[in-house]
């Protein structure tokens, strides 16, 4: 099950995962987008159906998890992919709707998706693995004027970090974080949901910077070789590392400053305390 299936980085995901042989089921906010890409996905020789979901509403994410099991007999991969942006601007200037929507898109839809189809993959007896898509925006801070958009990829390494130690061994999670690609996610505010504050109008030059972005496939191709490896971070652009060793860098040199490593400073950590308490200690 994709979700965002229709466009982009989804897409190139389902198409993958086609031509490894899986069924796949195509799930977007647009119906008419949707069944255009179950019917590509038909014509490579795959079973593959459309659906229509909004992932902010968790019943109809949980509605969709009980219709793709019936419909498919099973279900073993969850792209918990659907993800939207809002115009960039300053944190300052940034408006409590374009907060709402960018997390309930990016943030809540992928905790929807984990709830519905992870408890059932969690039942299950099969092999299954959840990917939710990030960003390079969860390593770091690529670059300024995207907040609410950084601060909910960061939200969804955080969910999958904690999931993945939750999770029984036979359900794997991995984390998607790529870089610029081309795709259509600067126009998203064009479609925004009027409870969401409604269609506002795209960053025309946002499009000339998305156009030269990595191929949605190139990354695709990723998440397939990341699932079969059973990588928790999937990464598609080299450079990204960078962003990652910047801020590992400070925080690195924060704790040399303030709090370097001494005999017995384990005294507070959390897993310390919590097997004292165990112990009756």
């Amino acid at each position: 099950m994709v979700t965002g299936g229709a466009s982009g980085i989804g897409r190139a995901i389902a198409h993958a995962l086609a031509a490894g042989g899986c069924n796949v089921g195509v799930a977007d906010i647009e119906l008419e987008a949707a069944e255009r890409a179950a019917a590509e996905l038909g014509r490579a020789g795959v079973a593959s159906l459309a659906y229509e979901v909004d992932v902010t509403d968790d019943a109809e994410v949980e509605a969709l998890a009980e219709r793709s099991f019936r419909d498919f007999g099973s279900v073993e991969i969850l792209i918990n992919n659907a993800g939207v942006g809002a115009r960039p601007g300053p944190l300052l200037e940034s408006a409590v709707a374009d907060f709402d929507w960018v997390f309930g898109v990016n943030v809540r839809g992928v905790l929807n998706g984990i709830r519905a189809f992870g408890a059932k993959f969690a039942r299950s007896r099969t092999p299954c693995w959840i990917v939710n898509t990030g960003s390079e925006h969860c390593l770091g801070v690529p670059h300024l004027y995207s907040g609410i958009y950084t601060a909910s990829k960061h939200a969804v390494l955080g969910l999958s970090a904690v999931l993945r130690g939750e999770l029984p061994v036979h359900v794997g999670v991995s984390v998607l974080c790529p870089g610029l690609v081309d795709t259509a996610i600067w126009r998203s505010s064009e479609r925004r949901p009027e409870r969401f504050g409604g269609a506002a109008e795209a960053d025309p030059a946002a499009a000339a910077v998305m156009n030269l972005g990595m191929p949605p496939a190139e990354v695709a191709a990723r998440v397939v070789e990341g699932i079969r490896d059973e990588s928790f971070y999937i990464v598609s652009h080299p450079h990204a590392v960078e962003i990652a060793r910047r801020r590992w860098e400070e925080i690195d040199a924060a704790f040399e400053a303030r709090a370097p490593r001494r005999e017995g400073d384990e005294e507070y950590s959390m897993e310390r305390i919590m097997a004292r308490l165990a112990g009756g200690r």
